[in-house]
């Protein structure tokens, strides 16, 4: 039940005036930078954009429709939702809301939601102002919402709508103010409703490694080699459109001579005419004739001048190409002819999903904070030399656009040179503020002046991207390149948490364009260490956790069956292995509790190449080497600086298989004629030390038996 129903006095004795129709609604608002203001909606209108209003560029927020409201309420519930613009919203009777924080111009939508609910339910009741609802009609519209057949979410929005409303009563006009007690005190949204909301584990699958290897190695391919051929052969045709190309400079006057002296051109040249397809060949493509000699936006050619340039008896091409092919992919151009006017469009959009997918997978950036990347984003700290990108932070509740007064700070997010490489092409393929504009051209719905490209668009690009790689090209074996996600389709969404597992588990040697995924680490977690964003940090904990569990298990099962280990820390290895096996789990439940999970749970245990590192730091010969040159403190082992000397080594069946493979090359390369005798006497040297370990590895473990 709600509070016993009683009259609200205001607290201000002056009454507060019903708003004009032409009050702009974004009046208390701060919008986009860039905003043609003479287009912002007013009170009056029926429906609101309040788009510019929200602090991201690259989100869609739907415009506010009034007409959804019953007529003789919607005056109304239309000033409800100015006061919920104008001002912040009060905190709840007992609540932990922070104090001065506005709605979210993204959450408006849905309070419109709510509230429409509410309204067409007064209308049913025959309530004419809101005012005349008693608390025993907020108990009755309870019931009604908890028996609508809309999800449970959506229940629970109503009753947080109905709350909203009730809070802003101070600064609503008589007839507005919900005269009751707060509704339902004491019981939250979801309680009332019976909505068990779902929890913060993050459920997004990881995108599978040879879906991602391939993705990224192409998208690569595509800064590297394809994207420039597109962006030139782009810029070829925008300079063509606007008529300041080189070659339009022999072209003066009206079209009629302009077209003689292209057709004089190409007769002495041998060049012929642009093409279309047609179903009985190719066709002239006079628009393209039009954008050649630089009357593109002037006009069109008359039938007579049509017929004219057809009877010249000039060579007609297929189609109508511009720019050069140069890149070349395993030492053969990537493409046998240029490219066409048609597929410039949906070549950009691709290009853009491929330099996207460089950008956001290797800097550890959330997909709406790399939509929001404007140009000149590039740098470097002056203190490290480390290459940055500049951009904003993509979550938070103080939030709000930039204005000439304020502009919230940029972070820099850490990162390796070939997001440098794709930022600088994304800045040389057009002339708009954010790198990943809304749209190919300029226009009136979503301009790219103040908007970005949508996490639905990009994610599209991508999936287009994929299927045109899949199409165009094919591995030696007849295969497609980029392999289909066995859990579903690409999304930008999931790159961070594959990031994640591809650094914890470290696959040995280079990915695409030599870029390691251990100096990718270094540097997307050094973007977070320390920064109040820490759900990157926590997706590596349950990545890890992830890691330690299965290697636990793997390694219990190994010395079950016999495996036999040696070294100085064998004994040690073996304890901590049968230790932590018999740990009965706990029930992890978020990212936080996968980091306290694991700091409780890892042994420490680090499987190397050829190499087992049971981790004491206080006797790591690694730390030590690192210490002496005056590198910080490692964390856990690090391998490059490894000792054969460290007491924290032992050695698995494993680890000697795996010597034994490469005891067979460096007695190859010690008998190799060809080679100078010093690397022949330096892979003598590392056979007999190799020969040395397995033997000991071998007498060890006869003497065990034996024992």
């Amino acid at each position: 039940m709600t509070q016993p129903a009683h009259l609200y006095v205001p607290v201000k004795d002056a009454p507060v005036p019903w708003p004009d129709d032409d009050v702009p609604v974004l009046r208390n608002r701060p919008v986009r930078l860039g905003t043609d203001t003479s287009l912002l909606s007013h009170f009056g209108d029926d429906v609101w954009n309040v788009r510019p209003a929200h602090r991201d560029a690259h989100t869609d927020v739907g415009h506010l429709n009034l007409l959804v409201f019953p007529g003789a309420l919607r005056r109304q519930f239309r000033t409800v939702l100015l006061a919920a613009l104008d001002h912040p919203q009060p905190v709840e009777p007992g609540g932990r809301q922070r104090p001065a924080e506005y709605i979210g111009i993204g959450s408006l939508p849905m309070l419109v939601r709510g509230l429409r609910l509410f309204a067409h339910w007064m209308h049913a009741q025959d309530r004419g102002q809101i005012t005349d609802v008693t608390g025993h009609d907020l108990d009755t519209y309870l019931r009604h919402v908890i028996g609508t057949s809309t999800p449970p979410r959506l229940k629970a929005n109503a009753v947080s709508a109905l709350r909203t409303l009730w809070l802003f009563r101070d600064v609503l006009p008589a007839p507005c103010r919900l005269a009751t007690g707060f509704p339902w005190a004491g019981k939250a949204a979801n309680e009332l409703v019976g909505h068990r909301a779902a929890g913060g584990e993050n459920k997004r699958p990881r995108i599978h490694e040879d879906t991602m290897e391939a993705l990224l190695a192409w998208s690569l391919h595509m800064v590297e080699q394809i994207g420039p051929d597109i962006r030139d052969a782009w810029q070829e045709y925008a300079a063509l459109c606007r008529g300041e190309h080189p070659s339009q400079a022999i072209y003066t006057g009206t079209t009629g001579p302009r077209l003689q002296k292209y057709a004089d051109f190409c007769r002495r040249t041998g060049t012929p005419l642009p093409g279309t397809s047609g179903p009985d060949g190719p066709g002239i493509n006079y628009g393209h004739v039009l954008r050649l000699i630089g009357m593109d936006d002037k006009g069109q050619f008359s039938p007579a001048q049509k017929r004219w340039l057809a009877g010249q008896g000039l060579p007609v091409a297929t189609h109508s190409t511009v720019g050069v092919i140069t890149g070349r992919i395993q030492g053969s151009p990537w493409r046998d002819s240029p490219l066409t006017v048609a597929e410039l469009p949906g070549l950009w959009r691709r290009l853009i999903g491929a330099l996207f997918t460089v950008v956001c997978y290797l800097s550890g950036m959330r997909p709406g904070e790399v939509l929001s990347l404007r140009r000149d984003c590039r740098g470097a700290d002056e203190t490290t030399g480390q290459l940055v990108i500049h951009g904003h932070r993509g979550k938070g509740y103080d939030r709000a656009p930039d204005t000439p007064e304020f502009a919230e700070p940029t972070r820099p997010w850490v990162v390796v040179e070939v997001v440098h490489q794709a930022t600088a092409l994304l800045e040389s393929l057009h002339a708009q503020p954010y790198l990943f504009p809304a749209q190919l051209r300029t226009g009136v719905f979503r301009p790219s002046t103040t908007h970005a490209r949508t996490c639905h668009s990009i994610n599209r690009d991508i999936a287009d991207f994929a299927a045109w790689v899949n199409q165009t090209f094919r591995r030696a074996d007849g295969s497609a390149p980029i392999p289909d996600d066995p859990s579903g389709n690409l999304n930008s969404s999931r790159f961070r948490r594959t990031l994640a597992h591809f650094i914890v588990r470290r696959p040995r040697g280079l990915i695409a364009a030599a870029l390691q995924y251990g100096h990718v680490d270094t540097k997307v977690t050094l973007n977070y260490a320390g920064a109040p964003d820490t759900e990157w940090l926590q997706d590596v904990a349950v990545e890890k956790l992830e890691l330690v569990l299965e290697q636990i298990s793997d390694d219990a099962q190994r010395l079950a069956a016999g495996e036999h280990v040696s070294g100085p820390s064998a004994d040690e290895y073996r304890r901590r292995i049968t230790e932590v096996v018999d740990f009965p789990g706990r029930t992890v439940i978020s990212p936080r509790s996968a980091a306290r999970l694991l700091a409780g749970t890892d042994p420490q245990v680090h499987h190397g190449e050829g190499m087992t590192c049971v981790w004491r730091s206080e006797t790591a010969a690694c730390r030590a080497a690192r210490l002496t040159q005056g590198l910080p403190e490692p964390a856990g082992p690090d391998e490059s600086e490894c000792r054969s000397t460290c007491t924290n080594l032992a050695f698995t069946d494993r680890d000697i298989a795996h010597r034994k493979q490469d005891l067979r090359g460096w007695e190859a390369a010690a008998s190799d004629p060809l080679a100078p005798q010093p690397l022949r006497d330096r892979a003598s040297a590392q056979a007999e030390r190799i020969t040395s370990l397995v033997h000991r590895h071998e007498q060890n473990r006869t003497e065990g038996a034996s024992k």
